[in-house]
């Protein structure tokens, strides 16, 4: 969607990443019961998800989603320091939500 910059790091205020964070790209993800890949512009260092839909959802990172990968319930949100590139996405059954994802590097 965009990129902006962000900056922050563990001696600003005691809590983060671990590192300076110099870029944010911003996705938003229409995910259904067909698996889905949503791609950040290059590989993150960190990420958050937020699942804004009524059904959950389940994740995984740079390998395909099925129904048995993590569960990211309705209303719920995920923070993950892992580097990745794609996001991957699938819902149960007849099951449809949005997530937003930032990722960071």
């Amino acid at each position: 969607m965009g990129e902006s910059t962000f900056k922050t790091s563990i001696e600003e205020d005691n809590v983060g990443i671990g590192f300076i964070a110099e870029n944010v790209e911003q996705e938003k993800i229409s995910a259904t019961s067909s698996e889905a890949t949503t791609s950040f512009s290059q590989e993150v260092k960190a990420a958050i998800l937020l699942n804004a839909g009524n059904d959950a959802v389940h994740v995984n990172f740079d390998a395909t989603a099925t129904t048995n990968h993590f569960k990211l319930a309705a209303g719920a949100s995920l923070s993950i320091d892992l580097s990745f590139t794609d996001i991957h996405t699938i819902c149960a059954g007849s099951d449809s939500t949005t997530v937003y994802a930032i990722g960071i590097w």
